[in-house]
């Protein structure tokens, strides 16, 4: 008998580990296809809308308008944000990424570009004006560079009270700013 404990008090610890170890193993895939996708595959031409946060949203300000709605540039995969004001895709054609972010309550367009840019600086990424202007539809503001990643534009625009910066990192900064000028022409503000 003492044989037979001893034998169990030698195996339990292996047989312990073989479990842990199964556990380990299997329990991140189960866990992974019960947990929902952190990327959804979206078509070119389909419609998103982005709720603006800011002043404006809360106010409700002199511009109805409190979101954007425009058409996806080409078949991407949607990257979940957790912000209803905040899209952010992944494009398999050149390594492509593209985010778009709104606010409300733009009365001075001037001073609000550069604060625009905030998140981005606070994120740690340089970016500066590169003095160039933009307009498209009924959205008018500046360009700018993320001189510290390749390929990286980023562009800021309004629209009444109605803020929009869009940057797009991929394989060249021509291929960005045909891709912000594709969202730009398709963008619209809207009231939710």
């Amino acid at each position: 008998m003492a044989r037979l404990l001893d034998s169990w008090h030698s195996r339990g610890p292996a047989i312990a580990t073989v479990g842990a170890l199964a556990a380990i193993l299997i329990v991140p895939v189960i866990v992974d296809h019960m947990v929902p996708t952190r990327e959804t595959p979206v078509s070119k031409g389909d419609t998103i809308t982005l709720g603006a946060g800011g002043v404006g949203a809360i106010s409700g300000g002199v511009d109805p308008a409190n979101a954007i709605t425009f058409a996806v540039p080409e078949a991407m995969a949607r990257i979940a944000t957790g912000s209803d004001s905040t899209a952010v895709f992944r494009s398999e054609i050149g390594e492509q990424r593209l985010a778009i972010s709104v606010v409300d309550g733009i009365t001075d367009f001037d001073t609000a570009a550069p604060r625009m840019l905030l998140p981005l600086r606070a994120a740690g990424e340089e970016v500066d004006f590169d003095g160039g202007l933009i307009e498209d539809g009924s959205f008018r503001g500046r360009t700018c560079v993320l001189p510290g990643t390749a390929g990286a534009v980023c562009a800021v625009v309004n629209s009444g009270d109605i803020g929009v910066t869009i940057t797009v990192s991929g394989p060249t900064r021509e291929a960005g700013r045909a891709m912000i000028d594709m969202v730009l022409a398709s963008t619209k503000a809207v009231e939710l």
